[in-house]
């Protein structure tokens, strides 16, 4: 009997099919007599024409909006009909093997994909052995940092979610989101005139750093003797950029000194380089001279000074304004930044850290949870956090799973949905609103409120920019994000819809509390409320009318080896088409 339990690979697997199903179209799905393997009694084929064979993989769940479950192990039939197993290292050195394939990459990018998704798959591996027993929402509301630890998986729908370029598996135990583990930051006393920042409110960045020593007086007398001020960063990143001959050549100068680790104890969130502590009013964002997923995650300039604006538009009367429309939503501003500066040149963007608001200090901190670890299947490939929460909830309300996991659909589209539509049809704001950027506030399981992170990302909609120049004269500047409404529509159908929403609408499938056709009905009749309360209805009619909805390319954005951050330079090139579950013209 097949199972989800069967393959060490499954969960990384499972990521990887969903990730190529989309871009690729050697795939077929055929109608089979499964209902003994507990499945949709349906099967995905992959056609290897060039290996003369075809691999099979049972699916447990087939889903509408694109996040499947299978069955493992998979089967390659290689024409004999004699089936055998096949893991993930062998269905990726097959499918590299292919034209349709190849063609789409180099040989040694070719190689690297094949390195980054066998070290993603172990990765995952690993983690899914020490935290198979892990349910951090069957008893209760989790805490901020504790929902991020959840998240174990990664992206889920990307070949090698869990790649991490450059780390070892210690780096990954030591400062990974997913083990869970303390660390203290690295501190360097700093040359007052090497140092450059700005800040978007009274606070400046000086003051901001005094706020990270966590009363460790040690660290503050040891500064203090130097005569020079504090530069926070991340301990593998600093470790790393001591080896380099430049920063070997600040300290032999004196120009900077180390004063090794020191404050509070930190944490990882999950997108890795951001990290979190419950004594601090700040989360650090810092560069990471490594490579996650699609790119290589260093902070540029000009993210810092997007995060400084949208910052100062919210903190004035189109804030407000947003506010009264949307009481509930909470963008967590990241109005300071703070980096090195090379002597007569400009800023070392490999020592940038950005201050983002932090919301969750202290001890009596309110419920919350990125909505990526809500969605993230176990590996039964059925369960999920989300399931999790649900059954709780209806287990002490009485009420049936179906009804409570409907009505907490329709709660999380009023609170994490409707702000974003709001913000981009009647004021021309546009977030980057996916499944990792959503944190929501819990209350007895059920969603508050929504706390909205990254900023830095954040874009206008061109015919927008009058209105927005009233409130901050400098929005639409050549490091903007500016985009037309056809644009805008698109982006927000994939990071909001087909990123965030639609993996609740799996999650909610899979584990067979609620049919999919019935929160996708839930979900058009919301999307038709809501068109008669915004300005600009580009946005929904998209969503509404549009046959398919426009998807990033994960999967050959990654075969090419392709730096997201500076190599596409137009963020709609690398997308596919998808079908459209809310679409008025899908079929039930």
């Amino acid at each position: 009997m097949l199972n989800s339990g069967t393959d060490m690979y499954s969960p990384a697997t499972s990521r990887f099919l969903n990730a190529l199903i989309r871009e690729w179209s050697g795939w077929s799905l055929s109608e089979e007599a499964g209902a003994s393997l507990g499945t949709d009694n349906a099967m995905l084929r992959l056609s290897l024409p060039a290996s003369h064979a075809e691999v099979r993989v049972p699916i447990l769940h087939v889903s509408k909006t694109g996040y499947h479950s299978f069955a493992f192990p998979m089967q390659i039939d290689r024409g004999h009909g004699d089936l055998r197993p096949v893991t993930l290292p062998g269905l990726v050195t097959l499918l590299l093997g292919e034209k349709t394939l190849a063609d789409r990459s180099s040989p040694a990018a070719r190689m690297t994909f094949l390195r980054r998704v066998l070290d993603s798959a172990e990765a995952i591996a690993k983690i899914a052995e020490i935290s198979r027993d892990e349910r951090p929402f069957a008893a209760g509301d989790p805490t901020f940092i504790e929902a991020e630890k959840a998240l174990r998986f990664g992206h889920a729908v990307h070949p090698s979610p869990r790649s991490r370029d450059e780390f070892t598996g210690e780096d990954s135990r030591r400062y990974g989101p997913e083990y869970g583990n303390g660390f203290h930051l690295r501190w360097w006393a700093v040359e007052p005139q090497l140092l450059v920042g700005e800040s978007a409110t009274a606070i400046s960045p000086t003051e901001a750093v005094a706020a990270l020593t966590g009363g460790d007086t040690s660290l503050v007398a040891r500064a203090a003797a130097t005569g020079k001020a504090l530069l926070p960063l991340h301990p593998w990143q600093a470790a790393r950029l001591m080896e380099d001959p430049f920063f070997d050549r600040l300290m032999r100068e004196s120009h900077l000194v180390d004063l090794g680790l020191g404050g509070p104890v930190w944490r990882a969130t999950s997108s890795l380089r951001t990290v979190y502590s419950a004594q601090v009013p700040w989360m650090l964002k810092f560069s990471l001279s490594l490579r996650l997923t699609n790119s290589r995650r260093i902070v540029e300039a000009r993210e810092c000074s997007r995060g400084l604006a949208i910052h100062r538009l919210l903190s004035g009367p189109l804030g407000k304004a947003l506010k009264a429309r949307c009481p509930d939503f909470e963008v967590l501003g990241e109005p300071v930044w703070l980096a090195l500066r090379a002597p007569g040149a400009g800023i070392v963007q490999e020592t940038a850290v950005v201050f983002r608001e932090n919301p969750f200090e202290g001890t009596d901190q309110p419920p919350a949870a990125v909505l990526a670890a809500l969605c993230e299947r176990h590996p039964d490939e059925r369960g999920s956090h989300l399931a999790d929460l649900v059954r709780r909830i209806a287990k002490r309300s009485g009420e049936t799973e179906q009804k409570v996991a409907e009505d907490w659909f329709g709660r999380f589209l009023k609170i994490a949905v409707e702000p974003f539509l709001i913000a981009q049809g009647s004021f021309g704001l546009l977030f980057g609103a996916h499944q990792q950027n959503l944190v929501l506030g819990l209350k007895d399981g059920w969603p508050e409120r929504l706390y909205f992170r990254d900023c830095q990302g954040t874009g206008y909609l061109e015919e927008f920019l009058p209105s927005l120049r009233k409130h901050l004269p400098e929005v639409g500047s050549a490091t903007d994000h500016v985009f037309d409404r056809e644009e805008a529509a698109r982006l927000v159908g994939y990071y909001l819809f087909v990123n965030g929403a639609f993996a609740v609408v799996g999650a909610l499938g899979a584990a067979r509390l609620a049919e999919e056709d019935r929160l996708t009905g839930l979900f058009r009749a919301f999307l038709e409320r809501l068109a008669l309360r915004v300005e600009d209805r580009t946005c929904l009619d998209y969503l509404l009318s549009s046959p398919t909805l426009a998807a990033k390319g994960n999967f050959m954005l990654s075969l090419g080896n392709v730096n997201e951050n500076t190599e596409v330079t137009d963020p709609l090139a690398g997308y596919v088409q998808l079908p459209n579950p809310l679409s008025r013209k899908a079929t039930p």
